[in-house]
């Protein structure tokens, strides 16, 4: 089993994209398996992708090393990531309206 990482992402996509119900992006903590922060970068893009989502931005990785040591939102990520290493589980959607000029 890999270490499990989490890290904040800023996603976006086109105006009819489900997940963000019209809104311009959103921000998400996501949790997975990985060996170091950089797989875990592949890893949210790859799903994002999926969804039909672009990364344009992410920050505040952390490799997890004591569970108590998270916040509430975070640690709730973590027992689907620890139980199966295929997962890349995202936390709420923190959506926003528009873009900033």
């Amino acid at each position: 089993m890999n270490p499990i990482w989490v890290g904040m992402f800023h996603v976006t996509g086109p105006k009819d994209n489900a997940m963000l119900e019209g809104d311009a992006g959103a921000w998400l903590w996501i949790a997975a398996q990985a060996e170091d922060a950089a797989k875990l970068i592949i890893r949210a893009e790859s799903v994002m992708r999926d969804l039909g989502l672009f990364v344009i931005e992410y920050e505040d990785f952390q490799l997890v090393e004591n569970e108590d040591d998270l916040s509430e939102q975070l640690a709730e990520l973590i027992p689907e990531a620890r139980r199966n290493e295929e997962s890349v589980v995202c936390g709420t959607f923190h959506r926003y309206k528009h873009h900033d000029a």
